[in-house]
């Protein structure tokens, strides 16, 4: 995708897509986080300020009286002990937790049948059931109600520790974002067959892990905020801090070679001065295409 943006606006496009399209948030969460960030700067920069609420306002354009609104209710916040955070680099809650839950309400003994569906002859069911996947978790297969159920008691259990004002309702948007996150890992697939007048939903693994690009989303996500940290202490001319970055072009038959040997050199270098007990250090490193100059 190209568009004709600042670097600062590319940093929150990136942003966005990692917490949303990647990360599974929804888009109000992502929103309500961004807000709670805006707030944390301005009440930073107020305690930066010596408490001047005048000229934080000034830095941020923001009128004094909202400034003081602001700066009230984080630090009200933080006297309640409530969380600043919105967002995890980990799944949702009502993702990582559904497993269990399932297992937990809708059990299935290996002597029970799976298919509990009204309407269906004992010939209709073993037929369903014959076409399941033979390692499914020991639970039973639940029809779409059943399975919206789950997902609005995952749901409740998820806002239980948030304070009221961030609580957000049920909802149909919220029900189609959850299943299509759970159908879209593999952690639950959808049973289609002619014999039934609606789908039917099966767990099919034990524990929420997703597959594919997904599996490096979190790491990404954690490697971004370390490196928007590191470069912060070298904006403030922090000791022990360093920014490097080396433009070139490479022969492309040779672009792998390079790659290997950047990882073999770092390696030792960090093996050579490696001490037990000493001063913790971490070196953070993307090789990759330039898009931009």
């Amino acid at each position: 995708m190209d568009l004709d943006i600042g670097p600062a606006d590319r940093i929150l496009i990136h942003l966005a897509l990692g917490a949303m399209k990647m990360g599974g948030h929804r888009y109000g969460a992502f929103l309500d986080a961004a807000t709670t960030a805006a707030k944390f700067a301005i009440y930073s920069t107020y305690l930066e300020q010596g408490k001047n609420i005048r000229k934080t306002g000034f830095l941020y354009h923001v009128e004094p009286k909202r400034v003081k609104a602001i700066i009230k209710e984080v630090q009200d916040a933080l006297d309640q002990g409530q969380t600043l955070k919105t967002l995890n680099s980990q799944e949702p809650y009502y993702l990582i937790a559904l497993p269990h839950l399932w297992q937990e309400h809708f059990p299935c003994q290996p002597d029970q049948p799976r298919v509990t569906v009204h309407g269906l002859t004992p010939r209709e069911r073993l037929e369903i059931e014959q076409s399941l996947p033979s390692d499914l978790p020991e639970a039973k297969l639940l029809d779409l109600a059943e399975f919206t159920d789950l997902i609005e008691m995952l749901h409740e259990l998820s806002q239980a520790d948030l304070p009221v004002c961030q609580r957000m309702s049920f909802s149909e948007a919220l029900t189609e974002h959850i299943k299509f996150r759970l159908l879209y890992s593999g952690t639950v697939i959808q049973i289609d067959s002619p014999l039934l007048g609606a789908p039917l939903f099966a767990l099919a693994r034990t524990v929420y892990s997703p597959k594919g690009e997904r599996e490096r989303v979190f790491t990404m996500i954690d490697d971004v905020a370390r490196f928007f940290s590191l470069l912060q202490s070298w904006v403030k001319e922090e000791a022990g801090v360093l920014r490097a970055i080396e433009v070139f072009d490479v022969d492309p038959s040779r672009k792998e070679e390079a790659l290997s040997e950047l990882d073999q050199m770092l390696q030792a270098w960090a093996d050579k001065y490696h001490q037990d007990g000493g001063h913790p250090m971490v070196l953070q490193v993307a090789a990759g295409e330039r898009e931009y100059e």
